[in-house]
């Protein structure tokens, strides 16, 4: 065989290579709209967040999921369980790429002479029928004696959900 036909060869299977190696950053955003019903799993609470029980799961959680392309909200509906309605509000916003998303909400708070924010961050992994992924919340204080521990303390939430 020729030398050119080699090449060509070589040419035809480097180009496939890298066309199926290409990263989830570049995959179109999942569909992934509808309710979502949720078991949440209570795990650090370094806020000392309230009705909050390390190792402790409730199931029937709902949330909305609503997509405009690569755009995402996440409203929780029945927020037993989900911290995430006190801290910082039940609708968060973010993005979707592939089937991985991120969702997020902050709120200001005031306790005493504390003023303080709260950032509630949901990443998700999206499958056909459900869901997957952790909420992290992150108070932030204004350095008053007042604040505490949320002078900056992490808690977290993992989820499991399904449509």
């Amino acid at each position: 065989m020729g030398d050119w036909f080699m090449r060509t060869i070589l040419l035809a299977l480097v180009t496939t290579v890298v066309a199926c190696s290409g990263s989830s950053a570049d995959e179109p955003p999942a569909q992934v709209a509808g309710n979502y019903t949720l078991t949440i799993t209570d795990n650090q609470n370094g806020c000392n967040l309230e009705n909050f029980t390390t190792n402790a799961s409730q199931t029937g959680t709902m949330v909305a999921i609503t997509q405009s392309g690569g755009s995402l909200t996440a409203t929780a509906m029945h927020t037993s369980g989900l911290v995430l309605a006190f801290a910082a509000g039940d609708t968060l916003n973010g993005w979707i790429q592939g089937h991985d998303a991120s969702v997020s909400a902050t709120s200001g708070r005031t306790q005493g002479g504390c003023v303080y924010t709260t950032t509630a961050t949901a990443n998700i992994t999206f499958s056909d029928t459900g869901m997957q992924g952790n909420i992290v919340y992150t108070d932030s204080g204004n350095g008053s004696s007042d604040c505490g521990v949320m002078q900056q303390c992490t808690s977290t939430q993992t989820f499991t959900g399904s449509r």
